[in-house]
């Protein structure tokens, strides 16, 4: 953990029940800090702040019968990291899944609307509407 001061994540003060990290949001986005608090709650209380502008103040906290806080202060750092290079890719990504979502959805016949007052099974109406598909077996009354 740093404590240098112009680092990404500085160590500001440490307690015996808490930790203070100052997030540098040119570094790691809002969103990522938020999401790695998250997946801390079962180890820890985590308060997340804006002391200043660009800056997220992150206080860990102690839970009764938890882990250390320096191993949680590092484990919460790598999870930082992996929560923004997770959001970096689905950046980079975003388009390219848009259009395997699209051309998954075009070749099922999932986007056209059933005509208005069709009430029938869409699931039912395609399995009819596949060639060489068995149509539903109709009960006797």
């Amino acid at each position: 953990m740093s404590t240098e001061e112009g680092t990404s994540v500085e160590a500001i003060t440490r307690t015996e029940n808490e930790l203070l990290l100052l997030v540098d949001e040119e570094v790691y986005s809002r969103e990522a800090v938020l999401r790695a608090c998250y997946w801390f709650t079962d180890r820890c209380y985590l308060f997340v702040s804006r002391p200043s502008p660009q800056r997220l103040l992150v206080s860990i906290r102690a839970k009764p019968g938890g882990p250390s806080l320096d191993a949680v202060g590092g484990d919460f750092q790598n999870a930082l990291l992996d929560h923004q290079v997770r959001q970096d890719i689905a950046r980079e990504t975003s388009r390219l899944r848009e259009l395997i979502v699209a051309k998954a959805f075009a070749e099922g016949n999932l986007l056209d609307d059933a005509p208005v007052g069709d009430d029938r099974d869409p699931v039912e109406v395609a399995r009819s509407q596949k060639p060489g598909s068995i149509a539903p077996s109709s009960d006797p009354e």
